[in-house]
């Protein structure tokens, strides 16, 4: 009999244990308000958990991430299921603050807002610039960074810092660098009807040049400024006379393109248009006089991708890759192939020349390796942010210019919150 008393005591106490263990474990619960706890952070995701709001009117909870009190807000997660209050975010950005909130949506439309916690990380710098183009000065390893609005910056890797910026007071294009009396230029286009030219090292402005129309792009050979002027389908490709600042000649059919220039060449142009659709492309060879050789249209007329924000040409000069589906032409205007990229979009490339390998900065935080023989797949590399521009840096790898939000390929400004990664 002792012993039946002793276990239906003992019995009791483990429920009573057990009951307590729930409850102290449970969430807990307020009618009018949402307490969102401490943040449980591991190292690549944020662990979120609140209380429960106990209101027959809760629809759902809706969980919001800011990079900036007062930015806009990423809706992470729609709940409807009112007794779940734990959300996982798995794709955290790579930037020195991060906001969590959570808020209650009620049938009748009125939010409940929880507190607001805040992920800080310091360490992580953020440049304040919003590039549409971004240049590599190797031998110096200093990054132009140029925008829209006619702001342009030089950040140096060895100090990892911005050394110079000017403000152009003016929207600007495609700008392009060469060497005139033995001085380092930089030739910026501009929508006034002006190309500025300023010293490439200091960003003094030395000169300007009356082109007379609103400009997209410059590139410089020899002496020899080649413009893509607003002059619609009137010979709007402008070849100038740095030394006269005079008119040389005219040619092309489409206003207001993007062009670079086939490496080694003198001078040869592969064009592509940035705002007719569809997409078009267009290859020059000038004589060393920059007057019009040849010219060759383009013959797919949309059939295959093009993306004038996305564009390298190969470092043999024979081919060149466009777009986030990674086409590949050759210079004669003629598709080869895409590369192989499953479900990535690409934003950048950029090659290694030694090893003879293609990198595609992608929308996913990788950069794909490919090798330029037969374009087979090499190795992924991961990001901590969404790459923007990338650039092989001899031994020190690669640098990665890139974002704390997906990098939109169609972004006429461009990103904002910008970080400098080096990978390998």
């Amino acid at each position: 009999m002792k012993k039946i008393i002793l276990l239906l005591l003992l019995t009791v106490s483990f429920v009573a244990c057990k009951k307590d263990s729930e409850e102290d474990n449970a969430p807990k619960a307020y009618t009018d308000r949402i307490v969102l706890d401490d943040l449980q952070v591991t190292a690549d995701s944020v662990s979120l958990t609140w209380t429960v709001l106990e209101n027959a009117d809760l629809r759902a909870y809706q969980v919001t991430r800011r990079e900036s009190p007062s930015g806009a807000g990423t809706n992470l997660s729609f709940i409807s299921d009112t007794k779940k209050v734990k959300f996982v975010d798995k794709a955290v950005p790579y930037a020195p603050y991060v906001e969590y909130q959570v808020v209650g949506v009620l049938t009748s439309g009125q939010p409940i807002a929880s507190n607001i916690i805040v992920y800080k990380r310091p360490e992580i710098k953020v440049l304040n610039v919003s590039p549409f183009d971004v240049q590599f000065n190797r031998e110096r390893r200093e990054l132009y960074i140029f925008e829209r609005e006619g702001k342009i910056s030089i950040y140096d890797l060895e100090s990892n810092q911005i050394t110079k910026t000017i403000h152009t007071e003016s929207t600007i294009g495609y700008s392009d660098f060469g060497v005139h009396n033995g001085v380092e230029e930089l030739y910026v286009p501009r929508n006034d009807g002006w190309v500025f030219v300023y010293n490439a090292r200091t960003l003094e402005k030395v000169d300007q040049i009356n082109v007379g129309l609103a400009s997209s792009c410059v590139v410089a050979n020899n002496s020899l400024l080649f413009v893509s002027t607003a002059a619609w389908t009137n010979r709007p490709l402008k070849v100038y006379s740095r030394a006269t600042k005079g008119l040389i000649s005219e040619t092309g059919d489409w206003d207001m393109t993007r062009m670079k220039k086939i490496p080694g060449s003198n001078t040869e142009l592969i064009e592509i248009t940035l705002d007719i659709g569809p997409t078009d492309q267009h290859y020059y060879n000038f004589s060393s006089t920059g007057n019009i050789s040849y010219h060759k249209t383009d013959r797919y007329h949309g059939d295959y991708p093009l993306d004038a924000a996305i564009f390298e040409i190969f470092p043999s000069g024979d081919k060149y890759i466009t777009s986030s589906a990674g086409a590949i032409f050759n210079k004669q205007l003629v598709y080869e192939a895409s590369l192989p990229r499953g479900n990535h979009l690409f934003t950048t490339f950029d090659f290694d020349e030694q090893n003879q390998l293609i990198f595609g900065g992608t929308r996913s935080k990788t950069i794909e390796v490919y090798a330029e023989r037969d374009y087979s797949h090499v190795r992924s590399i991961r990001t901590k942010g969404y790459p923007y521009r990338i650039f092989k840096d001899a031994d020190n790898g690669i640098i990665c210019l890139s974002s704390s939000s997906v990098v939109d390929g169609y972004d006429y400004i461009g990103p904002k919150n910008l970080i400098v990664e080096a990978v390998r």
